[in-house]
Formats: structure tokens, sequence, C-alpha cells
């Protein structure tokens, strides 16, 4: 929509001069997406399309990682926001890097806790692949996946190229429950045989395979990262698989 409304007069100016001020801590997602598509639509109120956008995605990185054509699928997308959007997964590449390489995440517990968070809020399946060394160091994690997941829509090729090159020597697999109570299905099995194996080779080994859900209860494998995250969590091992 146009921005005439009183509402709207000076909430572009607002939200920059909140972000000089004080930083990027304390927006929300969908603010900090409403803000980057003021580059691209000068005349219109972003707020409803950063919230589509989101409840199509998941969340800001799924959808600077969209395909062009994907995003343009969305009402109120065009070509240049697309563009734009796709094209911010590029140039933060590197600098997400660097800041991944300055980011010590050591411990079994607080990488576990690491993948709860960044998969417990997201609204889309994802699977979610963490680099660990043989001191327990996170090296690195990937979105690996996103939607609904089987073994043979999986790019085995990229999860090994990541893998190689790397000290790596244990990958934690984790996926999102957004419909279900948090459970191991067959089809989580196959993904973490067809993982494992794809492994073989290439000097690391599947660590474990968890589910989390929105309560950020977790439910794993083979219970290497089965540990208590937030007191009051219900955790299970493999037992209850459908």
């Amino acid at each position: 929509m146009p921005l005439d409304g009183k509402k709207h007069i000076g909430h572009r100016e607002r939200l920059k001069e909140r972000f000089i001020k004080d930083g990027i801590d304390g927006f929300e997602e969908h603010v900090i997406l409403e803000m980057l598509l003021f580059y691209t639509i000068p005349q219109r109120d972003t707020n409803e399309l950063a919230h589509t956008l989101l409840d199509r995605f998941g969340c800001l990185e799924q959808i600077i990682n969209a395909d062009v054509e994907e995003l343009k699928q969305i009402n109120g997308v065009g070509d240049y926001t697309a563009r734009f959007l796709s094209m911010l997964s590029t140039l933060t590449d590197s600098y997400i890097t660097d800041r991944r390489q300055n980011e010590i995440v050591s411990g079994i517990r607080n990488i576990t806790e690491f993948a709860v968070r960044k998969l417990a809020l997201l609204k889309t399946e994802c699977l979610l692949i963490l680099f660990i060394d043989n001191k327990q160091c996170m090296l690195s994690w990937h979105y690996l996946q996103s939607g609904m997941l089987s073994p043979d829509e999986l790019n085995m090729k990229e999860l090994v190229r990541m893998v190689m090159g790397t000290n790596t020597t244990h990958v934690l697999i984790a996926r999102n429950c957004v419909r279900d109570k948090c459970k191991l299905s067959r089809n989580d099995m196959r993904v973490a045989s067809g993982i494992s194996d794809a492994l073989h080779g290439t000097g690391a080994m599947l660590f474990d395979y968890m589910v989390v859900d929105r309560d950020r209860s977790i439910v794993t494998l083979k219970g290497n990262a089965d540990i208590d995250i937030n007191k009051g969590n219900h955790h299970s091992k493999a037992g209850d698989t459908e």
C-alpha cells in the first residue's frame, strides 16, 4: 500500500534512526526484512510483504538463499527486489564465514543448544548440518535443505564437499518438526542412514541425528545429543518412532 496514512509518516526514517542509534539488536526479523525492502520498494509499506515472505520461507536466511524465480512468485516481489534479496546471500557469504570462524561454540551441550535456537521457531521444515572437530568445537553450520525431506532429494555430493578439506570429525544433523509432536520417523531413519553412508571415506562420521519441535523439545537417534537444554523440557530417545 502507498505510504499515505498518518501512521506511516516518518516510519522509515524512525526505523533507520533507531538502527543507527541502537544497532540491529532488538529488531524483530520481519522489521529487519522490512528495512531491507525499503531500498527496492520506495513508495509502498513493506511490512506486510516482509511478513508474507517470512510465512513462505520461514526465516531471513532462507529468503536470501531462495531462487530468484521462487521469490518472484510472491505477490509484490518484482525482478529487482528478487535479485536484490538473492544478491545479499553472495555479498554476505565471506563476512558470515569470518564471523563463524570467530564464533567459538564448544561442547556438545552448547552445540545442541545452538541447533535448537536455529530450528525451533522456523515455520517450514529445514535440515541443519553442524560440523564438529575432535575437540568438540563447532567449525561451521549450514541449512542443508528446506521443505519436505527425503533421502533421494538430499544433495549428498554437496554434503561431502562441505566436509572435505576441513577438520570435521563428527557431523550433527538436526531437523525441525512443524506439525506433529517431536518424534523420529522412518523417513528420518532413512535420511540418517543415507548421510552416514555418504560420510564414509571423508574422515567424518554421523555423531547424531535429532528432531526439534517448537517447544524446544528434542528426540535423538543415538542419544548423543539428548541433554537438558532448558529445565522442564521433555527429551526422549529414539523409542518414539512412527
